[in-house]
């Protein structure tokens, strides 16, 4: 049993480790645009582009990933994603050209694609009881905001003193390399092509059900409108509310800084609120303050409406996560990768359409198509839990 014990918190270490690298990529960006630029001497707009680059790395291992985890070891894809962004990193070192790091940006992304799936999938996979899975899904899933909260305080005091752009690639790097030291001696669980009975005869596939789809639909809602949120906040803060650069940089913090507050607090409440109430009710407050930030232009409103958003939105995400993964009695890799593909479609999406709104609708409703893809959102997460299998075969989910 301690065996059995220590391996789980091996595997749960390293599912924090990946969510952690996959949010200090992504948090980071804008924080990294500026050197990029000025070190190649490109445009902000030019490189802002490239990192399409990234996202689209991302979206392709998390759309296969459950075909990757069913016909390579969860060891071997972790230890290729590392090793990959180890070895690109140095090759940029020596050689910092223009077409090299558009290559690097996108096989870094397909990294932090494989660590993405992997760690969700390892969570679902080693938490067999509801609770205890939705509980570790938001807790894994503060990893990453509270990459956004430690990394961009480091970077921007490297930057400041003239560091090199490349430094963000040596953090990336040095967590790969931590992640290799966890996964060289974990045991992990097999990922079988079919589940079997104990007398060895296949088990049917199990149908998913509307619910997954509508999990799935609000996976995307979700993403999408966080995204296209903090992408459009700091303009609108100087713009529409009118604060300085560095006050509008304090509330997009106060924003990540909530969320990861939100994220090591509900991973308690999901072992007490039923999973489905939890969803329901912190969409309806991340709806009324998303629209307030979008709609109240001031400031102190603004402030205690991200404070209010940040924290009822953390667990939101990675509890449709659990909520879609809990609608089978066993859920496999490939349902996983499908929640977090539709997720990823927002993640590929969201500047190319925000852009085209902001320009040809100024940045009001730039923002407030936040506002209105959310509440679809909404709509997604009241639409799965009127249709959801979860509480029957599970019979703890209930209102």
């Amino acid at each position: 049993m301690d065996v059995q014990k220590d391996s789980k918190r091996r595997l749960n270490l390293i599912a924090y480790v990946c969510y952690f690298f996959t949010g200090a990529l992504i948090t980071t960006l804008g924080l990294v645009l500026g050197p990029v630029s000025a070190a190649f001497h490109k445009d902000p707009g030019f490189i802002g582009q490239m990192f399409t680059l990234l996202n689209f790395g991302l979206f392709v291992p998390i759309l296969v990933g459950g075909v990757l985890m069913q016909k390579y070891s969860i060891k071997s894809l972790l230890a290729i994603a590392s090793a990959v962004t180890i070895a690109l990193t140095v090759v940029l070192t020596v050689v910092p050209s223009i077409t090299l790091f558009g290559f690097t940006v996108l096989m870094i992304g397909a990294a932090a694609g494989i660590t993405m799936a992997v760690g969700s999938y390892l969570v679902v996979r080693i938490n067999p009881d509801p609770k205890d899975r939705s509980s570790s899904l938001i807790f894994t899933d503060f990893f990453f905001s509270f990459a956004g909260v430690v990394l961009p305080v480091i970077l921007g005091y490297l930057f400041k003193h003239n560091a090199s752009w490349l430094v963000m690639y040596f953090l990336m790097s040095a967590i790969s390399l931590l992640l290799i030291v966890l996964i060289a001696k974990a045991k992990f669980p097999t990922v079988e092509r079919e589940v079997k009975h104990e007398d060895g005869t296949i088990v049917a596939k199990e149908p998913w059900g509307k619910a997954i789809y509508y999990v799935c639909f609000a996976a995307f809602a979700f993403i999408y409108a966080e995204l296209v949120f903090t992408m459009w906040l700091p303009t609108y803060l100087q713009d529409a509310v009118k604060l300085p650069i560095d006050t509008a940089a304090l509330y997009v913090t106060l924003y990540w800084g909530s969320k990861a507050i939100g994220l090591w607090l509900n991973h308690y409440t999901v072992r007490y609120v039923p999973l489905r109430s939890f969803l329901i009710v912190s969409a309806i407050i991340g709806a009324a303050s998303i629209a307030t930030i979008a709609n109240v232009p001031q400031a102190t409103v603004i402030g205690i409406a991200l404070v209010c958003f940040g924290f009822f939105n953390s667990g939101i995400y990675s509890g449709l996560i659990s909520y879609g993964s809990l609608q089978v009695k066993v859920s496999p890799p490939s349902l996983i990768s499908t929640i977090l593909t539709c997720g990823s479609v927002g993640t590929l999406i969201f500047a190319s359409v925000s852009a085209y709104i902001f320009s040809n609708y100024g940045l009001h409703w730039a923002l407030n198509s936040s506002v209105i893809v959310y509440v679809f959102a909404l709509i997604g997460i009241i639409l799965a839990g009127s249709c959801s299998k979860a509480e029957e075969l599970h019979g703890k989910l209930g209102l």
